[in-house]
């Protein structure tokens, strides 16, 4: 069935996902302004793309980070074809007022967590994007990665503990 195509609906989704899409989004490419931008983009399109959205092929939440990941990819070739962007490059400077790192990975937005994130390769921050901004659960992730749960599991207590020893080391 498709959802409702209202000015509500969209406000009721942006609402709902703005902050996990932007935490998503900056944590793929920590860059505040283009992630700031593109999230909003992701909005944009949601609300042209509206009236095509079915529930019964998954939720808004999947929906919307289909969306996401896809300006992502667009941004990053963009990026790397006009040499605009280095993922190399030191983070911008996070305004003071942002809120501290909570070590759950769920406000990527300060410099601590921008120098985990930095240190982790492209993989290892898909993989955590899947819970922390996609709020997916062990099952989930295991069905979609063709794993089992309990290998999920034993992955994010891995790469949690990769994280915590970067954190020490920086």
């Amino acid at each position: 069935m498709p959802l409702g195509t209202s000015r509500m609906d969209l406000e009721t989704i942006y609402r709902e996902y703005h902050k996990s899409i932007y935490n998503y989004i900056y944590a793929q490419i920590l860059r505040r302004e283009a992630a700031e931008d593109l999230t909003a983009d992701v909005f944009v399109a949601a609300g042209a793309n509206l009236h095509r959205f079915v529930s019964d092929r998954g939720g808004v939440a999947p929906w919307l980070f289909r969306i996401a990941r896809h300006l992502v990819l667009n941004y990053r070739f963009r990026a790397s074809t006009r040499l605009e962007e280095s993922r190399a490059k030191l983070p911008e400077r996070v305004a003071p007022e942002a809120k501290a790192w909570d070590d759950s990975l769920r406000e990527p937005d300060s410099l601590r967590a921008e120098r985990i994130l930095r240190a982790l390769s492209d993989e290892e921050r898909d993989f955590l994007e899947l819970r922390y901004a996609m709020g997916l659960s062990n099952e989930e992730i295991a069905k979609r990665e063709n794993i089992s749960a309990a290998a999920v599991s034993q992955r994010y207590h891995r790469l949690l503990a990769k994280c915590r020893r970067i954190d020490k080391e920086t």
